[in-house]
């Protein structure tokens, strides 16, 4: 089992439950360094650090906005039941700038500019569901079940996919519109709970958890809401120009000389988050990024997945 690093100074300061949840819930010394005085995750462990084993089992996917305008909502539950996950708590919710920090925190130190300003108009415009996901495939000693779903995801190249993973199954359309945001590791699984969820809502998902609740009635009734209020959109970037170009008043003569993404990203700030042609605008922008990343800059946390080995797993808190 890997321990943490002896000479931390932040683990150093922790008590022995702490210690021993960070211990089985992730491999990377770094990111346990940083979790041990991480307020998020510190919550977390005061909800289910003394239910680890059972999170080992749990996983959790996020359904973007982008899943309710592409009608990917159904597809994406259908497909995560078929490689057996199965939903046992739905938490949607509205990311703001706040959350969209503290969701990707430790990944943000390598985002453009361009991108964070892209993601910042993108993530508020609907709810996004949050699946709290029951692997019924997991058992003591297994990989955790955040790992293997985020093995099931595919790589961000799409020639890289698989037809069984989600990313090719759901069609992503761009770097942006990628439909789900997965959870790394049991540690994150833990952190983004919290994030997302305050007290009173991070015990509901203790008990369902606990409980093996269904919630597939509950996730399909938060999709029909959604898809009665948001109208479905083809993320078809030449169709996307050609409606915002015949939008009526200032938009439609802006978007008729097809302009650069800082003045379309003006305009989508300008625009209703309910307006007609959010999701144009949207589809533009998402086009029109070029820098996803800077350049030479690592992640503050590192991925460490593929670090994770069922071996090495006799050693995790019991």
């Amino acid at each position: 089992m890997r321990r943490l690093h002896p000479d931390s100074p932040p683990v150093a300061q922790l008590s022995e439950v702490t210690s021993d949840v960070l211990d089985a819930v992730t491999w990377s010394e770094r990111k346990a360094d940083l979790y041990a005085v991480d307020h998020y995750f510190r919550e977390a462990v005061g909800t289910f650090g003394d239910i680890v084993p059972k999170m080992l089992g749990i996983a959790l996917c996020m359904l973007k906005p982008e899943a309710t305008a592409g009608r990917r909502l159904r597809p994406a539950l259908r497909i995560l039941r078929e490689a057996g996950f199965t939903p046992v708590d739905v938490v949607p919710f509205t990311h703001d700038r706040l959350t969209i920090r503290e969701v990707w925190r430790y990944q943000f130190n390598i985002a453009s500019r361009q991108r964070i300003d892209a993601m910042d108009v993108i993530l508020p415009s609907t709810r996004t569901v949050a699946l709290v996901l029951k692997d019924e495939r997991w058992h003591p000693g297994a990989t955790p079940a955040a790992v293997r779903l985020n093995g099931l995801k595919g790589p961000a190249d799409p020639a890289l996919r698989r037809p069984e993973h989600l990313r090719h199954q759901l069609g992503v359309v761009n770097g942006l519109f990628n439909f789900t945001h997965i959870s790394d590791e049991p540690a994150d699984v833990l952190r983004e709970l919290a994030v997302i969820c305050d007290e009173p809502r991070r015990d509901l998902v203790r008990r369902r958890v606990m409980e093996d609740h269904d919630a597939r009635s509950e996730a399909l009734e938060v999709f029909q809401e959604l898809e009665d209020r948001y109208p479905e959109h083809d993320f078809d970037l030449e169709n996307s120009w050609r409606r915002l170009a015949d939008a009526p008043g200032r938009l439609g003569r802006a978007c008729a000389s097809r302009p650069g993404l800082e003045e379309m990203l003006a305009l989508t700030r300008e625009t209703p988050l309910d307006g007609p042609h959010r999701w144009d605008l949207l589809t533009v922008v998402t086009h029109l990024l070029t820098e996803m990343n800077v350049d030479g800059v690592t992640p503050a946390v590192p991925n460490v997945t593929a670090a994770w080995d069922p071996r090495h797993l006799a050693g995790a808190v019991s």
